[in-house]
């Protein structure tokens, strides 16, 4: 009979070292799966296995793996490569999709040495391998390494749902501070599509008490966090002003003044304020360090292009920031495009860049059609659902 002599042989393993006497710190609670078609490999491992793992289960074939798998949720599976009814490989593949959810070490077990079937282990979603016969210390090693692996995917686990959580609070805040509107504007859209978790750009809009209309997108350095946290104290500032119906320039002065004092060097929010006054019939404008303003007439042509003329906001004080504002009078029917740069810069599958022309081309195709749906649909169909590089935003101010 076997099992003598292979109590034995385990009695004379553990007096030479080869099983440990005790259970290492990091691996005894581990719940472990042997899957082997060989009875007496199975024995052995168990025996090896249980000095220092409470709890281990076995499985003579892949469908056999499967099964125990599935019932018993094991922490790590040491595989046989080569069984009847089905293979270590298949029983891996299909074991990593049922565990996309978390991560399960697994070990394959074979006598197979050539380069290919090696690579196969891990093509199967193999984590790492062991040559027959097996060698205890080399195996008990690998099932430790395995172990740190499985608690540093754990505490990832936990940092990325607090992270999730964390964002929500994030995504909520920031719509609640940047969607304040109290009188909507007919004609008015906008569009945002953040390159990060958060938008670094921002979009704010309202009707002061004189029924003036005051428009201004900002793109802030960089995008994500540190990008979106400028939003809140511009906010707070744009709707408390124009609901005063302060002047435009002084709405300007007071972001200018503000972010200047509390954003670090090297970051500034580059905007474009507009306010449209229909009692008086003009347009003010103001640009500093985004892309020029377009200003659209019915026809689709591009009738007057506003640039950056100023510094951006936070980068100097107000005793040196020019805010003078460009005016237009007695203006056709027509709409105002203001645009971070992120729209010009997105990019197609192969890398190419829309581009300043490929933006007046789309303007100049919408003939006929609502302007800013056109532009927006252009842009889509040319990123092709890529990720953009930057923030993407698009506001349109009817202005007449």
């Amino acid at each position: 009979m076997i099992v003598p002599a292979l109590t034995k042989a385990l009695e004379w393993a553990a007096i030479d070292g080869a099983i440990p006497q005790q259970q290492p710190d990091c691996t005894h609670s581990l719940k472990i799966l042997i899957v082997d078609d060989d009875r007496s490999t199975r024995m052995l491992m168990r025996a090896f296995l249980g000095r220092a793992h409470s709890n281990v289960l076995e499985a003579g074939d892949g469908r056999e793996a499967l099964e125990v798998f599935e019932r018993e949720q094991p922490d790590l599976v040491i595989m046989d490569v080569t069984m009847p009814v089905m293979s270590g490989y298949e029983a891996a593949a299909v074991i990593k999709r049922q565990s996309s959810n978390r991560f399960v070490p697994i070990i394959f077990l074979t006598s197979l040495s050539d380069d290919e079937s090696l690579a196969k282990c891990v093509e199967s979603g193999g984590d790492d391998f062991l040559s027959k016969p097996f060698n205890g210390v080399l195996l008990q090693a690998k099932i430790n390494a395995m172990a740190r692996i499985k608690e540093l995917y754990q505490q990832l686990e936990i940092y990325r749902s607090r992270t999730e959580e964390e964002l929500l609070l994030a995504r909520h805040v920031f719509r609640t501070v940047t969607h304040r509107v109290h009188n909507e504007v007919p004609g008015l859209h906008t569009w945002m599509r953040s390159a990060g978790h958060l938008s670094g750009d921002l979009i704010l809009y309202d009707k002061s008490p004189s029924g003036r209309v005051f428009g201004m997108l900002g793109d802030f350095t960089g995008h994500g966090f540190s990008a979106a946290i400028g939003a809140l104290p511009v906010s707070d500032i744009f709707f408390a002003m124009v609901r005063k119906d302060y002047k435009l320039i002084e709405v300007i002065g007071e972001i200018n003044r503000k972010l200047h004092e509390i954003l670090p060097t090297g970051h500034f929010c580059a905007a474009c304020f507009v306010t449209v006054d229909p009692d008086k019939g003009n347009v003010k404008i103001w640009n500093g360090g985004l892309p020029e303003a377009l200003l659209v007439n019915e026809h689709r042509q591009i009738v007057q292009r506003f640039p950056s003329r100023n510094f951006a906001l936070g980068v100097v004080g107000n005793s040196q920031l020019d805010l003078e504002l460009e005016t237009i009078k007695n203006i056709d029917a027509g709409n105002l495009l203001v645009y971070s740069d992120g729209l010009c810069d997105a990019v197609n599958t192969a890398g190419e860049m829309l581009g300043q022309d490929g933006l007046e081309s789309a303007i100049q195709s919408s003939q006929g059609k609502p302007l800013f749906d056109s532009v927006q649909k252009a842009v889509m169909a040319f990123t092709e659902g890529t990720e953009p590089p930057d923030d993407i935003s698009l506001l349109e101010i009817p202005v007449s």
